[in-house]
């Protein structure tokens, strides 16, 4: 059922690594440079997608409050994760000054904003 459900969804997948985490597996696997990790019940449900994302995609609204909101700080690195159908896109910062964890939502609403 599980692994069904993983080839359906990612039969593209490359160097695919899985555990058992709690009552859910976890595959940590490779589609082309980006890395993804995907947590999947035992009925085969996908309960979350985390996938590394390009800072150059992420979706207009959410560069925009970047540039507004956070002068100073540099995109280390983005993720983009969909838990049961909720996307968000966590947005690690680096500055001088320190380093922030900003989740936004598509449209580009802060989530959580928090020091790293």
């Amino acid at each position: 059922m599980v692994l069904n459900e993983f080839k359906l969804e990612f039969s593209n997948a490359a160097n695919v690594e899985w555990e058992l985490k709690g009552d859910d597996y976890k595959a940590e696997f490779e589609i082309g440079s980006r890395e993804h990790d995907v947590w999947i019940d035992k009925s085969g449900k996908i309960k979350k997608h985390e996938e590394d994302f390009p800072k150059g995609d992420l979706p207009l609204a959410i560069s925009q409050k970047l540039t507004k909101e956070f002068k100073g700080y540099r995109i280390d690195d983005v993720d983009k994760i969909d838990t049961e159908g909720k996307v968000i896109f966590l947005v690690d910062l680096d500055s001088n000054a320190g380093d922030r964890k900003v989740s936004f939502t598509p449209e580009g609403n802060i989530e959580e904003n928090k020091i790293d």
